[in-house]
């Protein structure tokens, strides 16, 4: 072999091995991509996966929701119906006058009659939170009661605590369900400026709530 022939191999020789080491290079970096996109695959299922199951959660909620708002309507329809007893929104509104003598938190014999229809309709929901929320009119106490009530406040909480005790004792009542509101005389219903504005703003409301 002459020198010339010598130097053809060498070079021949450099060309093959930079060539398999640039194929090398070119096949690891193909496999490199490969796998990073069999991850990326990977993880898009996942992520598809989640999305799919947040998907039916949702439908879940919604169903349930549905659900729900379909017993609340039902629900105040059959109170709407009850006699003495006006529904509004999620209220029912029982005036005072029929639940209680002046001045008195003793419940009378038509109040407890109209709380029995009522809690005919609550009974069938025990899983629901039930507000009893007691208001009057902006009528300081009168003199002859000041010993039993200091204020508008103490009137509301005692009538609308009479509620919740008569409630209680009812079957299936589920006392931890029931909550008390005073509300006084500031949220009234219509002006304070007249003797039947004063009587409609003098009431007890019993709200359907949420479910607990």
């Amino acid at each position: 072999m002459n020198y010339r022939q010598g130097l053809y191999l060498v070079i021949l020789s450099s060309i093959f091995l930079y060539s398999c080491a640039g194929n090398q290079q070119l096949v690891a970096d193909k496999q490199a991509k490969i796998d990073s996109l069999v991850a990326l695959s990977t993880d898009l299922r996942q992520q598809m996966q989640n999305i799919d199951d947040l998907k039916k959660e949702l439908d879940e909620l919604k169903n349930e929701g549905s659900k729900q708002d379909a017993e609340l309507r039902d629900a105040l329809a059959k109170l709407a119906k009850i006699q003495d007893v006006q529904v509004e929104g999620n209220s029912t509104v029982i005036k005072n006058d029929l639940l209680f003598q002046s001045g008195s938190f003793q419940i009378t014999s038509r109040g407890r009659r109209v709380l029995d229809d009522i809690w005919l309709v609550l009974e069938k929901h025990p899983r629901r939170e039930i507000l009893i929320v007691g208001h009057t009119d902006n009528l300081p106490i009168a003199e002859n009661f000041v010993a039993a009530y200091r204020s508008n406040w103490d009137l509301s909480s005692w009538r609308a605590l009479a509620v919740l005790h008569y409630l209680e004792g009812l079957p299936n009542a589920h006392p931890e369900r029931l909550v008390v509101v005073a509300r006084g005389p500031y949220q009234p219903i219509t002006e304070d400026d007249s003797d039947e504005g004063r009587r409609q703003n003098r009431r007890v409301e019993i709200i359907l709530g949420e479910n607990i």
